[in-house]
């Protein structure tokens, strides 16, 4: 009678599982001998940093050199900590290729040593995360816009409400609201729409719209901001936005 084995299940590698997830993103390997100083580029290690493969030795002065200046600093570390425990690190960073491009990368990388436990060698990947950082930039520059607009349309809209009930104009309108804003310690879109979503539950604009809007204003929590500094300031706010 045969008994069937289950198959071992192999170890993971950090690098290779790495190497996999960014297979959708241009990627690019090193390797560095710590006893000679010798390091080994890819063609891709080469094309990211904007030279032709095999055109120049690469070195360790060569690759610090291509480091974005606000980032050199911090890569520098994760390097040192890595010649000393050898443990496997990630960092993202820029870096300037030779055509004067700035790119985002994702270094990995990891240790080898020895048989006396010395940490011999370093190997990794570099992947160019260029157009995944631009995406999410994109993404947060239109979702902060719309948010923008979305508040400035509620505060606009809380003005004329305002203007309708209590016969104020536009900077008037504005005055109050800043003020109870001030005070609540609260953001003026918020307690522009607090205030609409108050008037909208009791069934919206009527003979008695302005005692619930004074109501809802007034239910706000006081806070330690002066009235008339905190609504000049927003005004002047306002103003420059404008």
């Amino acid at each position: 009678m045969t008994t069937e084995r289950t198959p071992r299940r192999r170890r993971r590698d950090p690098l290779a599982e790495a190497l996999s997830i960014g297979r959708a993103h241009p990627t690019a390997q090193y390797r560095v001998d710590l006893r000679t100083g010798e390091w080994w580029w890819s063609d891709e290690m080469y094309l990211l940093h904007g030279l032709a493969p095999g055109s120049v030795a690469p070195t360790a002065a060569l690759l610090a050199s291509h480091k974005h200046p606000d980032d050199r600093d911090t890569v520098l570390r994760e390097v040192a900590m890595l010649r000393t425990t050898g443990r496997p690190f990630s960092c993202s960073h820029r870096i300037v290729d030779a055509r004067g491009r700035t790119r985002t990368v994702t270094v990995t990388g990891q240790g080898r040593r020895d048989a006396s436990g010395a940490v011999v060698e370093v190997v990794g990947l570099v992947v160019d995360s260029t157009a995944a950082h631009e995406d999410a930039l994109r993404r947060e520059v239109t979702r902060q816009v719309a948010v923008g607009l979305a508040d400035r349309a509620v505060v606009d809209q809380a003005k004329g409400v305002l203007m309708a009930t209590h016969g104020l104009d536009s900077d008037g309108a504005l005055d109050l609201l800043v003020v109870h804003a001030s005070e609540s310690s609260r953001r003026l879109p918020d307690v522009a729409r607090e205030l609409l979503d108050a008037l909208s539950v009791a069934g919206g604009l009527g003979e008695d719209a302005k005692d619930r809007a004074d109501a809802c204003l007034a239910a706000l929590e006081p806070g330690s901001v002066s009235r008339v500094g905190g609504a000049q300031l927003f005004r002047r706010k306002g103003a420059a936005a404008g």
